[in-house]
């Protein structure tokens, strides 16, 4: 649930203007005044190039700030890149803190007179430079007492600029949806409890979104508990008999997630490990629904009015976590953050460790005002990433590349307000291209999100509710009627979605997806050109247009991605694509063709035809991954276990164990990809494994023999029907 958090947010505010207001006074005093630094030392002509800037900024001449101030910028930096200048004048502060602190202030104060003039291009330039300096500067206040302002209070800056920089200097990525027949795009599996191998699980708070008439009826549904007050069993009964009664039986749920909240936040914590009794009835009462649960526990740590100890917490958390896994095997148990911390805070001060926590989640809102302020000013909207800043995207990013690669990640709760209470504002129109956002792009990008629900209900400050608004309604709809989406009894989505950069893709119809991100995303049009010619346009998030190759001729091609906003063309991005039969291979960069194609040949195991990713590489060798290997000798003598040794870039195998499969197993391959240089080195129970191996698309795959010579099982080719027959009660004969 939302929380007030106005004082707390005020305050910090008000530190990041008052130590902007000290050094924008210290960087314009006159020169006897400054006591940082060897300003006597001041190179020769600064002060003739200072001079006008001052009096421009006296003047609030905002022609005069521009050029002057780029003037001063060009001094400093003398030919030099930014961060050129701000390594080379960090090694020694005491010497060079006037020229980092003249360098931060100055570019700051340009970039936003650009920006406040709509000189977006310009601005951009600037901004890069004035963030080149921001921890250059926060090393200058940690490092030099005598300047005002804490290290901490500089985050908020560079948090400006970085969220400026985000909205306004567009960035392109490029997808493609694939389809079943053409085999898996990215994906992301960790075998963790109630975790689909790929879609997306949605739903809403239990019984207000049962009005709502979907095309597809969700996969789940969300329900709130208050540890301190409510009895876990007769609040979970009663919404889900609510819901019952409007024609959602409890059976039909993928997966139920319930909020258990601390009403009193940092106040519960120290108690909690007292609540056995409490803590083991709830889980009891769980395990007796026999229904997959995802139980939410104390979430939104990182923003509680009354503060969480961290300690505390994790304690805290681990007592409830252990209780639950034993007393409750249906039930997964879910670390769940909000996408801003408190000053001060992060995310891992938190996190209670993986043996504890089953899926990490996020409450992610995408906010119109700070604080439902409709006078919140452009500076407080960067700061806060609200306004035209406000973009979920970037929040997923950061929570998914620091727990994605360890468990499933879920939008725990979250929105896009529909209306503005204080006065009644619609916000619909502003809302739609940001739910957008939310529902089209985060499950095309990030495939270890597994779970979104929606906060259907009206807050302190806003109304989410879908319910009252059918134009967001109907959005929303169309959104999570995408089969991607795991609505009610279905179990797997029909496409997944690849990032192209150096990848292969079908060269029959194929849809093209480009994430853009833009302030002005209403009015962003994407252009798809194929050899030079348009071959597809879209201006509706996320910009999908079909391609089709299969007409083309075998060889080179250039597929161009062009974006625009109201005419004005923002980025061009180029790939380079390579045309063999029913493959093309896209990069960015230089592309080798195609040499590893399908292996023709069928595999069997013990007389079982087994499914496997192979290649026939245009030397003539198949090629498989060690995790198909490991998979299809599961349960054998010869079964082994595979681990990735990141640190030293080998991977394992540990004979005898039993393999954990991580869910990339069991695809065949299906279109031709370049395979280029050799793989990781195999290590086997310790000792170095001679294996020939290939890397496709960044990924290793190892000699089919080679690897039957390793493990000494049996390996035959028949030639005429081109059947390989593995015999793991047979040793390897070669």
């Amino acid at each position: 649930m939302r929380r007030k958090r106005l004082k707390k947010q005020i305050i910090r505010l008000t530190i990041i203007i008052l130590v902007t207001a000290m050094t924008l006074a210290l960087i314009t005093a006159p020169a006897g005044a400054v006591k940082f630094g060897d300003v006597p030392g001041l190179p020769n002509g600064y002060w003739a190039i200072r001079g006008p800037y001052n009096d421009a900024l006296e003047k609030n001449d905002i022609e005069g700030i521009t050029t002057h101030g780029e003037n001063v910028i060009n001094f400093w930096l003398n030919g030099k890149t930014a961060q050129e200048r701000a390594d080379e004048w960090i090694k020694n502060v005491l010497d060079h803190g006037y020229e980092i602190n003249d360098m931060w202030s100055v570019s700051k104060k340009v970039a936003d007179t650009l920006d406040a003039n709509n000189k977006i291009t310009d601005a951009i330039r600037v901004y890069k430079v004035a963030l080149a300096f921001v921890d250059a500067f926060k090393s200058l206040i940690i490092n030099e007492s005598k300047l005002p302002g804490k290290p901490e209070d500089m985050e908020f800056a560079r948090q400006e600029i970085q969220s400026k920089l985000d909205a306004y200097d567009v960035s392109i990525t490029l997808y493609a949806e694939i389809g079943k027949d053409f085999g898996t795009g990215d994906t992301s599996y960790k075998g963790a409890k109630h975790e689909p191998r790929t879609g997306v699980y949605y739903g809403e708070p239990a019984s207000p979104f049962a009005i709502m008439d979907l095309p597809q009826k969700p996969s789940s549904t969300l329900i709130y508990v208050l540890y301190e007050s409510e009895s876990m069993s007769a609040r979970v009964e009663n919404d889900l008999v609510e819901n019952e009664k409007l024609g959602y039986k409890r059976e039909d749920y993928s997966v139920i997630e319930i909020a258990w909240n601390f009403k009193n936040e940092g106040e519960t914590l120290a108690s909690v490990p007292n609540d056995s009794a409490k803590v083991t009835e709830a889980a009891k009462f769980l395990n007796s629904t026999g229904l997959p649960i995802l139980l939410r526990v104390g979430a939104e740590m990182n923003v509680w009015e009354k503060p969480a100890n961290p300690q505390e917490f994790i304690k805290a958390f681990r007592f409830i976590a252990d209780i639950v896994h034993k007393e409750a095997p249906n039930v997964a148990v879910v670390w769940s953050v909000n996408c801003i911390s408190s000053a001060g805070l992060t995310f891992d001060m938190f996190y209670p460790g993986a043996e504890y926590v089953d899926w990490v989640g996020i409450s992610l809102y995408t906010l119109r005002y700070f604080l439902g302020n409709p006078n919140t000013t452009d500076s407080t909207a960067a700061i806060y990433g609200t306004g035209k800043y406000a973009n979920p995207v970037r929040y997923m990013a950061d929570l998914v590349e620091q727990y994605g690669s360890r468990h499933p990640i879920m939008i725990a709760e979250g929105g896009v307000p529909l209306k503005l209470l204080s006065n009644s504002e619609d916000l619909t129109q502003w809302a739609l291209p940001r739910i957008r956002q939310t529902y089209a792009y985060i499950p095309i990008m990030f495939p270890q999100v597994k779970a979104i629900y929606w906060f259907n209900k009206i807050d302190v400050r806003y109304d989410f509710s879908l319910s009252s608004n059918k134009t967001a309604r109907d959005l929303y709809g169309q959104l999570t009627s995408s089969d991607y989406f795991l609505g009610k009894g279905v179990k797997e989505p029909g496409r997944t979605y690849k990032k192209l950069g150096t990848a292969s893709m079908p060269a029959k119809a194929v849809t093209l997806i480009t994430y853009a991100p833009y302030f002005t995303m209403d009015n962003v049009s994407v252009q798809y050109l194929l050899d030079g010619k348009s071959v597809g346009q879209s201006s509706v998030i996320p910009y999908r247009s079909a391609l089709n190759l299969s007409g083309e001729a075998n060889g080179a091609h250039k597929l161009t991605v062009r974006v625009s906003s109201g005419g004005n063309l923002l980025k061009t991005v180029e790939y380079n694509l390579y045309k063999k039969g029913d493959t093309v291979v896209v990069s960015t960069g230089a592309i080798t063709p195609p040499n590893a194609s399908p292996s023709p040949s069928k595999v069997f195991v013990d007389g079982k035809q087994v499914t496997i990713e192979a290649y026939l590489h245009d030397n003539g060798s198949n090629y498989l991954k060690l995790r198909d290997m490991a998979m299809v000798l599961n349960g054998t003598e010869k079964q082994f276990e595979v681990g990735y040794d990141s640190a030293k870039g080998i991977v394992t195998m540990e004979s005898g164990k039993k393999y954990t499969p991580n869910g990339t197993e069991g695809k065949a391959a299906v279109l031709a990809k370049t395979a280029s240089g050799s793989g990781d080195p195999v290590f086997k129970d310790g000792q170095t494994a001679d294996v020939n191996s290939i890397k496709i698309e960044g990924s290793n795959y190892y000699g089919l023999r080679d690897m039957c010579r390793l493990l000494n099982v049996d390996l035959v080719y028949d030639p005429a029907t081109r059947d390989i027959k593995i015999d793991t009660t047979k040793p390897y004969t070669g």
